[in-house]
Parts: C-alpha cells; sequence; structure tokens
C-alpha cells in the first residue's frame, strides 16, 4: 500500500509540472511534426559516461523492460542517447525526451514535464538532480509517472494519424446504436454487431488487429473480477467471433494467463486486462488488451477490447496502434438515443 502511495503521490507532483509548463509552452500552434520511431526515447545525460554507467543501466532496464502480454519478448520502448553538449535542435523535435541532470547547485530534486516543447506531439521529461544518489532514489519514486507519460504521447501521436483517416460512417453508427464514441480508422469494417456487442476488423495483407466492445448491466464490483472479466469475453467471442475453421473460436489462452492492474483511463477507474488469445479447434493467436470500465449514466459495464494477429513477427507496434484507439473511447451525451 506505501508502495502504491509514493506513486500516487509521485504522480499527482508531476502532474503539477504538466500542468503549469503547459500553459506556458505547450498547446501552440504551426509547431513542428515531432520525429522519432514509435515506441522509441530520445534520453539526453550529462556524459557519455553517466548513460554507460549506473545512470544508464538504470533508465535502460526500465524503459526497456518487456511488454507484458506479447507472445515473444518486446521492450516498452526502444532508446538513443545523446550526451547533454550534443543536444541541439535537431534532436528536441523527437516525440519522447527523457533528460537526466546532475547539477550540485540544485539542494532538492526538480521535476518537470512539459507538452509539445520543441514540436508536436511530444513529452518531455527532465529530472534535476544534486547527486547521482538523488538520482536513483528519485526515479524508483517517479518512474510510473514517467512511463505512463510516454505511454500517453504515444498514443496522442498514433490517434492524431488516424484522426485524419477516421470512418465516420462507423463511428456514427456506433454513437447512434451503441452510445460509444471512439476513434474507428476508414481501414476497419463491422463483421458483427449485436444488441450490446460489436466486433470490428482490419484485415491487411500480412496481419489482422479487430476491436471488440461490449456491454452488459453493472450489479456490483464482481463485474472487474479478474475470471469474471475473462469467463464474459470467451462466452462472447465463442458465440460472435469465429475462426476459419468450421467449430473454431476466439478465446483467451491460459497457458500464460493474463495480467491485470487497475489504472486510470481518462480520468475513470478501469482494469487493464493484457494476454493472448487463440482459437479453440485451430492455430492462429495472437495479443489482446482489454479495458474494463462503468458507464455511470447508464449503469452499465462496458469493455474495449483490442487484438492482433501477426504470425512470426514483432506485434508491439500493432498491439499500441489499438491501443491508442481503445483509449478514445467517450460515452455519448446522456440524451443520445438508447442502445438498440
Amino acid at each position: 500500500m506505501e508502495v502504491q502511495q509514493n506513486v500516487f503521490r509521485a504522480l499527482l507532483y508531476v502532474s503539477i509540472f504538466a500542468i503549469v509548463t503547459y500553459s506556458c509552452d505547450g498547446g501552440r500552434g504551426g509547431m513542428k511534426p515531432s520525429t522519432g520511431k514509435t515506441n522509441e526515447m530520445l534520453v539526453i545525460t550529462n556524459s557519455d559516461s553517466d548513460w554507460n554507467g549506473r545512470i544508464g543501466k538504470k533508465i535502460q532496464e526500465y524503459f526497456g523492460q518487456e511488454l507484458p502480454g506479447l507472445p515473444q519478448s518486446e521492450s516498452m520502448f526502444s532508446m538513443a542517447h545523446v550526451p547533454d553538449g550534443n543536444f541541439s535542435k535537431m534532436f528536441q523535435t523527437h516525440h519522447n525526451i527523457f533528460i537526466v541532470d546532475v547539477n550540485p547547485e540544485f539542494k532538492e530534486p526538480l521535476l518537470e514535464t512539459k507538452v509539445d516543447l520543441w514540436s508536436s506531439p511530444q513529452r518531455v521529461v527532465k529530472m534535476t538532480v544534486p547527486d547521482r544518489a538523488a538520482f536513483f532514489e528519485e526515479f524508483d519514486l517517479n518512474k510510473e509517472a514517467f512511463i505512463s507519460f510516454f505511454d500517453a504521447n504515444e498514443r496522442r501521436r498514433a490517434a492524431n494519424a488516424y484522426g485524419t483517416i477516421e470512418d465516420y460512417k462507423i463511428t456514427g453508427k456506433l454513437l447512434e446504436d451503441y452510445n460509444i464514441d471512439i476513434l474507428i480508422p476508414q481501414s476497419f469494417y463491422i463483421a458483427t454487431a449485436q444488441k450490446d456487442f460489436v466486433w470490428l476488423r482490419r484485415e491487411a495483407e500480412r496481419f489482422s488487429q479487430g476491436i471488440i466492445i461490449y456491454s452488459f448491466p453493472y450489479v456490483d464490483t464482481m463485474a472487474f473480477n479478474y475470471n469474471r472479466i475473462i469467463t464474459q469475453r470467451d462466452s462472447l467471442t465463442k458465440l460472435y467471433v469465429p475462426g476459419p475453421s468450421d467449430g473454431s473460436y476466439m478465446k483467451i489462452s491460459m497457458i500464460e494467463p493474463p495480467v491485470e492492474k487497475r489504472i486510470d483511463f481518462n480520468g475513470l477507474f478501469a482494469v487493464e486486462m493484457r494476454g493472448l488469445w487463440e482459437l479453440e479447434g485451430d492455430f492462429m493467436g495472437g495479443p489482446f488488451v482489454s479495458y474494463t470500465l462503468v458507464d455511470e449514466a447508464r449503469n452499465r459495464v462496458v469493455t474495449v477490447d483490442g487484438y492482433v494477429y501477426n504470425p512470426s513477427q514483432d506485434k508491439k507496434d500493432l498491439v499500441r496502434q489499438i491501443e491508442a484507439l481503445l483509449y478514445t473511447l467517450k460515452f455519448g451525451e446522456t440524451d443520445t438515443q438508447s442502445p438498440k
């Protein structure tokens, strides 16, 4: 509990800087588009020796940790390093920048985060610490907040790109029939639409992505129970998400049981679940991620779920794309037509 409280304090502390600095430096029109590969972070330290030493190792181990719920090992972020003396304008347009400044002139650590400082979309996080010992203490206290900021920026970047090719016919139907407001790009189509269930698919030449949205009346907090979420998903995918072989259907793989955590989902409490799916009666499979939350205005539980099929290839970027779309979820206004 103490660790969790520390994380919340860190999130609040860093968020204060985000609000203050955004009002001064962010949100300006006509900014340069940000650069860098998807899920990439640029790290700035005082010197190469810091990057090659304990500070760099700490940063690389945390931000480079394995992303859960994938069938093979893929790191959360890839990293590139530039020493502070070489941090020129050419590098300042990168979309994720993490700066560590060991400065003995500071008596206390200072944490800052800025949105769209030199380009857009961009997230810059800076740690200024009086000595290297302070870095490790502050990093451990705030690392979950840091990664949440960079994750959010990755989602914002992807959503901005998808927003230029939104399928308004599909999004309009989801809003009208399900009171679900979510960004769906033109490459998706509706595969199945039932009363409280809809399945959207994207079938590319070498991979597939899908989004499943379903809801049911909220009764109690058992809706967030780990086994309940799995059972609910499996019962619906058995009915509505068939595989290519006769009698085959999607289900959650329990060879490596899914992992869950409680999160803040755009200001709402939600349970995130990550794991692997497979086909009963066939040999396909891949990763999925879901978010289960309550639509209080309609007293219903809503799950938005995304999955990827990309055999023998990396899947992290495709999963991140799905996450970005799921995070655009909003519920329709209360006076919107009720679900059919």
